[in-house]
């Protein structure tokens, strides 16, 4: 069998999967972080996003296209500081949203438009919807009921809502005189009962292009931009831990942190290499008898006293090599051996050293001059 164990995986498929798995977390994170930002806008709502009848695309488009400057709200700080505001909401908007807004905006302008229109989505497009009923004057009034009592009145036919209340003036009336925009008191607050008078369905004929921008003329809309609220559709820019380290000042962090993983990834990767085979408890034959044996003098602290045997090992060697005569042995072949090397340290005298070596490190040190010396006589004799 092998030592070295053969990967499972080549490195390149390795490194693909590791790659393919990072790009893959870092998506999942993105799209977490920013799911609020990413969903359809064109739903069909009542919102300056929408291209649907009830929707409110074609007035953004009609102050842009007016001289004027339309922007996108998404967060309610930047309600503060906007000069006219549009709110537009749905008959599901929770009043006190609504209340919140125009009480952050005290002293300036707000034009708020009231729902009318119950929708359905088209089967086969659905940013668009179709009308199935009108919502119930009661409820038309329900977004802004914790701001201001207001009464709502259908005409008969498809003629335009009209709104009525305490503290409520006309801006903008029908033929008949009734209110269709009306401001209240000196709050800056105005209000409209009837969104065609600005949604798509309404400008989508010059007259109502004209009349809507005559109302925003009234209401000085046109000498500031105008910014559109989406807060109250569910187009706001929520607080997220998660989307601040992919936005500035936090980016560069993230960046940092994410190249130094990658360089511990790769610092781990070259540093262990392929997975090590695990070796046997046992080795085989031979090998597992001298293992053993060196084990047991080394907890028996007895391996200096092991000189003796490896003298007389190189002493039947070196005899071996050197053709010594069959008859030596014991003074006499360690006197033979002797006069084999005369300039080095004598046989005899190597070998009582080994045998009587204290300690190991003295043991080493003459088995050491054992090996040079037989190595150097049988190199003679070859």
């Amino acid at each position: 069998m092998n030592g070295a164990s053969t990967p499972a995986f080549a490195a390149r498929t390795m490194l693909t999967l590791v790659a393919l798995a990072t790009v893959g977390f870092l998506s999942f994170l993105l799209l977490f972080a920013y799911a609020d930002d990413l969903r359809p806008a064109r739903n069909g709502g009542t919102h300056a996003l929408s291209t649907s009848a009830v929707g409110f695309a074609g007035l953004a488009d009609l102050v842009k296209h007016t001289g004027g400057e339309a922007r996108m709200v998404r967060s309610e700080a930047d309600l503060d500081d906007a000069s006219f505001v549009i709110l537009t909401p749905g008959p599901g908007t929770d009043p006190a949203a609504v209340k919140r807004i125009l009480e952050r905006r005290q002293g300036l302008s707000t034009l708020v438009i009231l729902p009318k229109w119950v929708t359905a989505p088209l089967p086969n497009n659905p940013q668009w919807v179709r009308a199935t009923s009108t919502i119930p004057e009661f409820m038309a009034a329900l977004p802004i009921s914790e701001v201001v009592q207001v009464a709502i009145k259908s005409p008969a036919g498809h003629g335009l809502r009209t709104i009525s209340g305490t503290g409520l003036e006309p801006v903008s009336t029908d033929p008949h005189g009734a209110t269709l925009v009306a401001s209240h008191g000196d709050s800056l607050l105005t209000i409209t009962a009837d969104p065609d008078l600005f949604d798509n369905k309404g400008l989508a004929t010059r007259e109502g292009a004209e009349r809507a921008m005559q109302i925003l003329d009234e209401l000085g809309a046109t000498e500031d931009a105008v910014a559109f609220d989406l807060t109250l559709h569910g187009f706001g820019r929520n607080p997220n831990l998660l989307k601040l380290a992919f936005e500035a000042p936090f980016l560069p962090l993230t960046l940092c942190v994410l190249v130094a993983a990658l360089l511990a990834g790769w610092h781990a990767m070259l540093r262990f290499g392929p997975a090590a085979s695990p070796g046997r408890g046992l080795a085989f034959g031979k090998r597992a008898l001298a293992d053993n044996g060196a084990a047991l003098l080394r907890l028996a602290r007895r391996r200096h006293r092991t000189g003796e045997r490896y003298g007389a090992l190189v002493r039947e060697t070196a005899a071996l090599a050197t053709g010594a005569p069959a008859g030596l042995s014991g003074d006499a072949l360690d006197h033979y051996l002797d006069r084999l090397d005369p300039a080095g340290e004598p046989f005899s005298s190597m070998a009582a050293r080994a045998a009587d070596a204290p300690d190991t490190r003295r043991l080493l040190d003459a088995a050491r001059d054992l090996y040079h010396w037989k190595r150097t006589v049988t190199r003679e004799h070859r």
